[in-house]
C-alpha cells in the first residue's frame, strides 16, 4: 500500500524506523509517559539527522520536503509514540508552514534556519477554555500600544506550549459587525525563552491520560507585550492564514493516527499468536481474528486516502475537503482498530501501563486535536455544496 511513496521516501521511513526501534523501545516510552519526561533528546536527534528541516525551504537550510514526506515521517513516529509525533508536528510543521505561508521575509530569515537546527520549537495557541470548535468566539485580545501590542487572555489546551520557544498566538484585535466573526483575529509570534522569560506569560500544566511526555498547557497572557514585527501576516486577517495552515496539520494528524492504529494491530497479532487458551493460540478463533482483519482493511483504506490527499496538497495546493476527509476517516478507523486490539489483549490490555490502552487513549487525543470529527464533517458537507451556512 505504498503507491504514493518514492524510493527516497521508503528509505527515509526505514531510517526513521531503525532509529526509533533503537532509541525508543516500548519500555522507554512507558517510562517517559510515567515520568512526564519531555523528549528533548528526540527533538535534538531529529535536528541532527536533518528531519526538522523537512518542511523548510532549501534557501533557509531545509530540504523543502513535501506534505507526503511529512506524512511518511509522522506516521512512522506515531507507531512509537504520539508524544514524539505531536512534538514534531507542533514544534516543526506549525512554525515552518506558518512562516512560509504568511510570514515576512525578515521573520522567515530569523526563524526558519533555527527550526532546521532545532534551536526553535513552535506551539500553536488557538483554543481557549470557552472557544474550542467555536474558534471565532475567542476572548483573548490584543490591544495596540506604542511600538507593539499587549495580549491578554487565557488559551488552552495547547500542546507543548511551556517548552516551545515561539508560541503562535491568535488574539482578537478588532470586531466588524457587518462581517463574519472570524474577521478581526490576528496572529502573533510570542517569545518564550527559558533564559529570558516574557513578562506576563505563564503556564499551567493540564493532566491528561495520554501524551504526558509532551505536556499540555493552559497559557495565561497577562498584558504580554509583543513588538509590531511580531505580527504574523496581516492584522485582522489571522483566520485566513490559519485556514491555510490547517491542511498540513490535519494530514499530519491523520498520518500519526494511522501509525498508532497499525502499531496496535501489529502488537495484537503478536499477542494473539502467543497467547494460549483452550490448548492453543487464541489466533485460531475467528472471534479474535476477524475484528483485527476488518480493522487492517480499514487502516489500509484510510492510509490510501491520507496519502492521496497529501499528494493533492503538494500538486494542487489547498484541499480542505480532502484533508478533512482524511483526518475524519483516519481518526475514526484508528479508534476502532485500537479498541479491537485492546479487546484481544483482554484484562492485560486494560492495565495502567499497557501499550494497548495507551494507544487507544492516544487516538482519542488525535480525534480531538485539529478539529473534531464533527467539525470535519461540517467542512466536508460545506464543500460538497450542502447549504450548511446561513
Amino acid at each position: 500500500m505504498d503507491v504514493y511513496l518514492s524510493p527516497d521516501q521508503l528509505a527515509m521511513r526505514a531510517e526513521v524506523r531503525a532509529f526509533l526501534d533503537e532509541e525508543y523501545p516500548l519500555e522507554r516510552i512507558t517510562q517517559m509517559e510515567r515520568d512526564e519526561e519531555y523528549p528533548d533528546d528526540f527533538y535534538r536527534s531529529c535536528a541532527e539527522r536533518g528531519w526538522t528541516g523537512i518542511p523548510v525551504p532549501t534557501e533557509h537550510g531545509g530540504s523543502d520536503g513535501s506534505v507526503v514526506d511529512l506524512c511518511v515521517f509522522v506516521e512512522e513516529v506515531g507507531k512509537t509514540s504520539i508524544s514524539l509525533a505531536t512534538l514534531y508536528i507542533t514544534g516543526t510543521i506549525f512554525g515552518s508552514h506558518a512562516l512560509h505561508i504568511c510570514g515576512s521575509s525578515e521573520q522567515a530569515a530569523r526563524y526558519l534556519p533555527a527550526i532546521v537546527t532545532g534551536d526553535r520549537r513552535f506551539a500553536l495557541s488557538m483554543s481557549e477554555p470557552g472557544a474550542g470548535s467555536d474558534f471565532a468566539g475567542m476572548e483573548t485580545t490584543a490591544e495596540k500600544v506604542d511600538g507593539g501590542w499587549r495580549i491578554s487572555g487565557v488559551k488552552g489546551p495547547i500542546s507543548g506550549a511551556e517548552r516551545a520557544e515561539i508560541i503562535i498566538t491568535a488574539a482578537r484585535t478588532n470586531t466588524f459587525p457587518d462581517q463574519p466573526r472570524q474577521k478581526g483575529i490576528t496572529l502573533f509570534l510570542v517569545d518564550n525563552q527559558a533564559d529570558n522569560p516574557t513578562p506576563g506569560l505563564s503556564f499551567e500544566r493540564r493532566q491528561h491520560l495520554a501524551m504526558k511526555a509532551l505536556m499540555v498547557n493552559d497559557v495565561t497572557y497577562d498584558s504580554v507585550f509583543v513588538p509590531d514585527d511580531a505580527v504574523l501576516g496581516e492584522v485582522d486577517d489571522g483566520w485566513v492564514n490559519l485556514a491555510k495552515l490547517m491542511d498540513p496539520e490535519r494530514l499530519a494528524n491523520a498520518a500519526q493516527s494511522i501509525g498508532v492504529a497499525q502499531a496496535a494491530l501489529d502488537d495484537a497479532v503478536v499477542y494473539a499468536n502467543n497467547r494460549e487458551q483452550y490448548g492453543g493460540p487464541i489466533a485460531r478463533f475467528q472471534a479474535v481474528t476477524h475484528p483485527l482483519a476488518e480493522s487492517q482493511a480499514e487502516v489500509a483504506a484510510a492510509r490510501l486516502l491520507v496519502y492521496a490527499a497529501a499528494h493533492k496538497r503538494d500538486v494542487e495546493g489547498p484541499c480542505p475537503m480532502e484533508a478533512s476527509m482524511a483526518k475524519m476517516l483516519a481518526n475514526n478507523v484508528a479508534g476502532r482498530a485500537t479498541t479491537a486490539a485492546m479487546q484481544v489483549a483482554g484484562a492485560r490490555g486494560w492495565e495502567a501501563e499497557s501499550h494497548f490502552l495507551r494507544r487507544n487513549l492516544e487516538v482519542r487525543g488525535c480525534e480531538l486535536g485539529g478539529g473534531t470529527s464533527q467539525i470535519q464533517r461540517n467542512i466536508i458537507a460545506h464543500h460538497m455544496g450542502l447549504r450548511t451556512r446561513g
